[in-house]
């Protein structure tokens, strides 16, 4: 999977290093790996670097999303090369995780970030950490 989110930053589930050469033939400068080492999908950072990509890695999982996991990722976003090439397993971290923090930065409603992940084509499984945590992110930001 790959998407375009805007000229700085597209998202997807890449892991052929082939692939990952073609995102940089495209301009990519950056690639950041939202996979915990745990999980097995965690790309090495010597391939990446080898691609011409520099490589970061930001690990997001259930145990961890909270604020200060999507701070660290905004933070190794603005601290980046760009444009940036966000990645995990199936994408869905990498897109809700980029669209938080876009919602954040252009104050969107829930309603607007529901639009622009359901035009991804972003799906999740029933009872979602991921979902649940962009809810409740909205909800906090009312209050």
């Amino acid at each position: 999977m790959f998407a375009v989110i805007n000229d700085s930053l597209a998202i997807g589930s890449i892991t052929d290093l082939t692939e990952i050469n073609n995102i940089q033939k495209q301009g990519y400068q950056s690639l950041i790996d939202l996979c915990p080492t745990a999980e097995g999908n965690q790309l090495n950072a010597v391939d990446i670097e080898a691609q011409g990509l520099k490589y970061a890695s930001v690990p997001v999982s259930a145990m961890n999303l909270n604020l200060g996991t999507l701070q660290t990722f905004c933070d190794t976003i603005d601290a980046a090369q760009k444009p940036i090439y966000v990645r995990c397993a199936s994408g869905v971290r990498a897109a809700v995780m980029s669209l938080l923090m876009l919602a954040d930065q252009e104050k969107w409603t829930e309603e607007q970030y529901l639009e622009r992940r359901d035009a991804l084509g972003i799906q999740h499984k029933p009872n979602c950490p991921i979902e649940a945590f962009a809810h409740q992110h909205f909800a906090n930001r009312q209050n």
